[in-house]
């Protein structure tokens, strides 16, 4: 069990404006991208043979009172404990998602040493992270078009296919409907699938 903290802008963002536009031009006709959101989401694992509880309170601490994760001119932010996230991580209302994250390594070493340094937060281990992008999409088949549409833009296959995952770089998962947060987990932390199977 793990502490996520979820971040997104809440002014403008160019990159899920730019992803909203370029991927209503991917779409065939008769399917409509209404709205695209990106999530910054970090999954946060305590050290070997301690629990999340022995640094929940002083993270939560560090991220509500200074702008190491979140500035909160420009972003808002949801905090989850792992006793208090619940099972599964939910699409927003009418949405589905694409989780994206390194094919390498989804640790990011610099910035636990740099959290350390501000904020030295006892029994914190890894730090892993990814990108959320949830999206908003309609067609002539409702929901079971969803296939059709990842397709279309999500992993980069071509000039006219794809857009959000790099896959010679990101391996991504599918979000459709309510997913277990044990099913995230071993998606940041297991060896990234074979490019093949991510494109």
């Amino acid at each position: 069990m793990s502490a996520v903290l979820l971040t997104q802008f809440k002014i403008a963002d160019l990159s899920a404006w730019t992803a909203l536009e370029t991927g209503r031009r991917l779409l065939p006709p008769g399917v409509a991208l209404h709205r695209v959101v990106r999530e910054e989401l970090y999954l946060f694992e305590p050290e070997a043979g301690r629990k999340p509880d022995a640094f929940e309170a002083a993270l939560a601490h560090a991220i509500e009172s200074s702008n190491f994760f979140v500035n909160p001119n420009k972003e808002r932010y949801r905090f989850l404990t792992s006793s208090g996230r619940g099972e599964s991580l939910a699409p927003p209302e009418g949405a589905w998602g694409i989780l994206a994250r390194a094919r390498d390594e989804t640790r990011d070493e610099g910035l636990r040493a740099r959290l350390s340094r501000e904020h030295p937060i006892e029994g914190l281990g890894a730090i892993r992270r990814a990108r959320l992008w949830w999206l908003w999409t309609q067609g002539p088949e409702g929901r079971a078009a969803m296939r059709e549409w990842y397709e279309q833009i999500g992993p980069v296959v071509g000039t006219r296919r794809g857009l959000l995952v790099n896959p010679h770089a990101e391996a991504d998962l599918r979000i459709e409907g309510s997913i277990p947060w044990r099913t995230v987990e071993q998606f940041l932390t297991a060896a990234a699938p074979p490019l093949r199977s991510a494109a």
